[in-house]
């Protein structure tokens, strides 16, 4: 009754945001469709393009290592930001129900959003992309599933940081026992950072079953997530903490900025996401190092780690603006120049940490201003989609529901951009337009979309 109770109130609520914009609803969902055809062309390529470098086991542990470690640190983030009960709403926390249920509740329909919205295209690519693999698209469906089970497994990441902040020290070395046996799995199979998960990799490269690693995979993503809902359910109440907040003076031309600075930092979510994306940013950092890839491999690994998670500061910049929105509304300024402020911050607090984590990597391992061209153009981009994505189905900061559902929107919103650039992008190069005036005009188009997206939904609040 609960799980229908709320699923009900999701559905009314997502429908009434698709009611507020149906043009880009209706735009997004039509790409969402495209994108698997699309997606399997380019995985199709890129497989014809790897498969001759599969032969070497480092190559088949970076190709299952990279997207779940970007994975776990997206999971890290949700989980970060999941609130306990009380969070939950005072009808749900006053309710007879089970913590287990408080938890799973608010999940069953954005979790099936997001599952409508990215299996598919998941799917889609990574078969085409084990096509020309020696494991083949049982390898590929392998890997999906490794990728779906890193979500759950940053999200106990994520639960062991918190529990050894708060000083539980009985339940840390259930993490500490699980991590041992982790390691020492993944060791005997050839791969100790991947544990269970390194059949998926010798699955790839055609050294083990990939119906074996199917399986594994399977029961890795399910106990996982079993095991995370159930410490998150069990997660105990955080005690309110009596801060003295100092008044923010805001002097010169810049009052926007630091009040927008100001609201961005002091959400604990934003805090605890971008805490944990640099956290596994450096560890994909260290992990390329130690395993002795080539330059800018653990450059790349460890800024796309990083970006999977920090997105979270430019998928709550509406929702933050949305609360004050009365005051906004009566800047003597235009809103546009607000939220062109507004997404300005959003774009720097995603920034920090990967630029950190960049300088870490490009010290200890090199990297070309190509590829350091490259990550600045997807953090840009990231931000803009991530802002646009957030302005559509907000980012709440007490509902896990709706923080899923935001994360759901960006995928959709990040696979309609991607098929977007995948079909015009290339028209323009062979028109003669060199990469960087491409690669600036995207970049510029998305920023633009990311101030005009916010401030209209402003205006939609305000009427």
């Amino acid at each position: 009754m609960l799980s229908r109770a709320v699923f009900l109130c999701q559905r009314r609520r997502l429908l009434a945001l698709a009611a507020l914009a149906p043009v880009p609803a209706a735009i997004v969902v039509a790409f969402v469709m495209l994108a698997p055809l699309a997606l399997a062309r380019v995985g199709a390529a890129l497989g014809d393009e790897l498969a001759p470098a599969l032969g070497t086991s480092a190559v088949a542990t970076a190709l299952v290592l990279g997207p779940c470690l970007a994975a776990a640190a997206a999971g890290a983030g949700i989980a970060l930001s999941l609130p306990t009960r009380e969070g939950l709403g005072q009808q749900i926390a006053a309710s007879p129900c089970g913590d287990r249920s408080a938890i799973g509740a608010p999940l069953l329909l954005p979790g099936m959003l997001a599952g409508v919205v990215m299996l598919p295209s998941l799917a889609a690519f990574i078969t085409s992309l084990a096509n020309s693999f020696p494991g083949g698209r049982a390898a590929g469906l392998a890997l999906g599933l490794a990728i779906l089970a890193a979500v759950p497994a940053g999200a106990l990441a994520a639960e062991a940081a918190q529990i050894a902040v708060r000083g539980r020290r009985s339940r840390l070395s259930f993490f500490v026992l699980g991590l041992g046996a982790w390691m020492i799995m993944g060791k005997a199979m050839g791969a100790a950072p991947l544990g269970p998960l390194a059949a998926v990799a010798g699955a790839v490269q055609g050294r083990g079953s990939a119906w074996v690693a199917l399986v594994v995979a399977a029961l890795v993503a399910l106990g996982l997530g079993g095991t995370w809902i159930e410490l998150a359910a069990r997660r105990p109440e955080q005690r309110p903490r009596v801060a003295r907040r100092r008044p923010l003076v805001a002097t010169g031309r810049f009052p926007v900025l630091g009040a927008t600075a100001a609201l961005v930092w002091r959400r604990m979510d934003v805090r605890r996401a971008s805490l944990g994306a640099l956290s596994f940013g450096l560890l994909g950092a260290m992990i390329g190092v130690a395993a002795g890839a080539a330059s800018p491999g653990p450059f790349l690994l460890s800024t796309t780690t990083t970006l999977a998670g920090s997105l979270v500061a430019p998928l709550a910049t509406f929702s933050i603006l949305s609360s004050g929105s009365w005051i906004w509304l009566g800047a003597p300024r235009g809103v546009g120049w607000v939220t062109a402020r507004a997404s300005f911050v959003g774009l720097v607090a995603a920034a920090l940490p990967v630029g950190v984590v960049a300088s870490a990597a490009a010290v200890a391992s090199g990297v070309d201003w190509q590829t350091a061209g490259a990550v600045s153009v997807l953090l840009v981009m990231g931000g803009g989609v991530a802002t646009v994505a957030g302005s559509l189905v907000p980012w709440q900061g007490e509902g896990i529901g709706d923080q899923v559902s935001a994360v759901a929107a960006l995928i959709a919103a990040a696979l309609a951009t991607s098929l977007a650039i995948g079909l015009f992008a290339p028209r323009l190069a062979a028109a003669g337009l060199p990469d960087p005036v491409i690669a600036a005009a995207l970049c510029g188009l998305v920023c633009l979309l990311a101030i005009a997206t916010p401030a209209w939904r402003l205006e939609s609040v305000a009427r």
